[in-house]
């Protein structure tokens, strides 16, 4: 019983849903994660090994940069495959009644605004990370760029993330 209450709330915090979720959603889910997990499993260790090839061929500075680029965007798209699919299938709609309905905006926006914080907070370490693999000597244009670049992902981070939220609210009707 624990394990299902502790599964649930995790399931509602990483997807956004605000009521109990049901049997359907939940059997969506299920289905929906084991098939990301399977495309992980599958194509992970493939790129991988394009990676150790790149490596015995190139130099390794390539194969490395490769492998993380590669992985970034495998995680990307199988996320975007997910929740398009979780979307289509209403999944991840929450039903809420129209008194709630101001909150729940109000929690969709919130949740934006974090989510924007913490991708501003990453892509920032991420450029200062790899400026610094670089050696390169920072001036004021290269530090202007690692603000306003992560600035923008952020923002677009966020305000993705508050759209999705606040378009998969609906009234409940009932």
């Amino acid at each position: 019983m624990t394990k299902e209450k502790l599964r649930n709330s995790l399931l509602k915090f990483s997807y956004g849903i605000s009521g109990p979720i049901d049997e359907y959603q939940e059997k969506q889910l299920d289905h929906l994660g084991n098939s990301a997990y399977l495309i992980l499993t599958l194509v992970t260790p493939a790129l991988l090994c394009i990676a150790v090839l790149l490596a015995l061929v190139t130099t390794y500075q390539i194969a490395f940069w490769f492998a993380i680029i590669s992985l970034f965007a495998l995680f990307i798209i199988v996320t975007w495959y997910f929740y398009i699919i979780a979307i289509r299938q209403k999944v991840l709609v929450n039903e809420v009644d129209s008194g709630e309905l101001k909150e729940k905006r109000k929690i969709a926006i919130r949740r934006g605004i974090i989510t924007g914080i913490i991708f501003v907070l990453i892509e920032c370490i991420g450029l200062i990370i790899i400026y610094q693999s670089y050696s390169l000597n920072w001036n004021y244009a290269l530090v202007l760029t690692v603000i306003i670049g992560s600035i923008l992902v952020g923002l677009f981070a966020g305000i993705l993330v508050g759209v999705i939220a606040w378009k998969n609210l609906k009234k409940f009707n009932g």
